[in-house]
């Protein structure tokens, strides 16, 4: 019996091979490669009655689309913009100079006493620079003096001071200092007027200039406003204010010591090169106010050449730096105040270039968050799917029972 079923399926088998149409079975060079091609599907297709749609299917669907916008969108900002690429290699550039951009604030030094020096390694050293510098003076409360005007009472004090450079200090008075010291306003020679005189031309070094004197006391309380740019050469040195040595004798004449000369000062900008994006000045904005005695500033800055090219292909080339500060008072030196800024250049050379990314590479990042979002998606819409049926006991066992 089981023979003869199974001879009948067979035919049966057969004569419905045979019914089928012959467009279902074609023939020829096309059909051969169309079927060549389905070999490599790595796709296969259901069919749609065998496809199960579920709540929480469609929930991981709309999470996965709203997921894939959403870094879509990221990722084209990201291509949108710039990024900047730093680079770090030996600086090996020759006959370049360091163009220094300054302005400094001296709230309590008049400006007759500032002079700004600049000196390195190579030799190079220049007094009382003051090309391409410029000078202010400032009233006590720091508002820009006119040519010929004088600070808030210091009228009075011109008056006296120019009486005693012309009596040799017999009617000027004196001058009342802080903590309420008096000063003669000039070291006259007493009653021996014509004796001075002769002894003051013939040794100019011994007795003091009463006009420098006089012109000096008359600019006492004022401030000095600082603002240039210094041409320096690439190699190791220095810039600093400082009292011209050759009036020291002068200046202590007029303040007494070295501690009544206040180098309070206040680093409104300073710069080693011209601004670029994200450049930044460490010592923009540093303040040093003192209020009793004096001494001796020094900032250590360690410069890196820096070179930055926008997207354009333009090159810009400048410098960063940091510092350290020091910081001695009078007593522990044996120099006049001052205010040095010592630079070392760092052999190596940073260089930032700015620039988009490639189509291509947005492409890829495109294919990678789309291919990643939906494979990780049907991994959590498979395991919430098949959760539910762990928890089931099998339908072998419910046959059983």
């Amino acid at each position: 019996v089981r023979c003869c079923i199974r001879r009948r399926r067979t035919r049966t088998d057969r004569r419905a091979v045979g019914a089928f149409p012959t467009a279902l079975h074609p023939r020829g060079p096309g059909a051969l490669e169309a079927m060549s091609l389905k070999a490599f599907d790595v796709f296969p297709k259901t069919i749609a009655e065998f496809r199960h749609k579920t709540a929480s299917g469609g929930a991981v669907s709309l999470v996965c689309t709203a997921l894939i916008v959403l870094l879509t969108l990221f990722e084209l900002s990201d291509y949108l913009s710039n990024r900047t690429e730093e680079h770090l290699f030996v600086d090996t550039s020759r006959g370049q100079h360091i163009e220094i951009s300054l302005d400094v604030t001296f709230p309590a030094l008049p400006c007759s006493l500032v002079h700004l020096e600049l000196q390195d390694i190579s030799g190079n050293h220049q007094l009382d620079m003051s090309r391409n510098i410029s000078k202010s003076r400032l009233d006590r409360d720091g508002s820009v003096l006119m040519a010929d005007a004088l600070p808030m009472g210091n009228a009075k004090l011109a008056e006296l001071a120019k009486t005693a450079s012309t009596d040799h200090g017999r009617k000027g008075g004196d001058l009342v200092l802080q903590g309420g010291q008096n000063r003669p306003l000039v070291i006259g020679a007493g009653e021996n007027v014509l004796l001075s005189r002769l002894l003051a031309e013939l040794m100019p070094g011994v007795f003091n200039n009463e006009e420098a004197i006089a012109e000096m006391r008359t600019h006492l309380g004022e401030g000095c406003h600082v603002q240039g740019t210094l041409r320096a050469n690439k190699v190791a040195g220095n810039f600093h204010f400082a009292v011209d040595p050759n009036d020291q004798r002068t200046i202590l004449t007029v303040y007494g010591d070295r501690e009544s000369i206040n180098m309070s000062h206040t680093v409104r900008h300073l710069a080693l090169g011209p601004h670029y994006p994200g450049l930044v000045n460490p010592l923009d904005g540093m303040r040093k106010i003192i209020t009793a005695g004096s001494g001796f500033f020094q900032y250590q800055m360690k410069v890196v050449p820096t070179i930055y090219e926008y997207s354009s292909g333009i090159s810009v080339l400048s410098n960063q730096y940091s510092f350290t500060q020091i910081f001695r008072t009078t007593a522990e030196t044996d120099k006049l105040p001052a205010v040095y800024f010592h630079y070392e250049l760092s052999p190596i050379m940073a260089k930032f270039t700015v620039g988009a990314r490639s189509f291509g590479s947005f492409l890829t990042g495109l294919c990678a968050i789309v291919g990643g979002v939906f494979t990780l998606s049907g991994v959590v819409d498979a395991i919430i799917f098949r959760l539910p049926a762990q928890g089931k006991p099998p339908a072998t066992a419910h046959a059983a029972r």
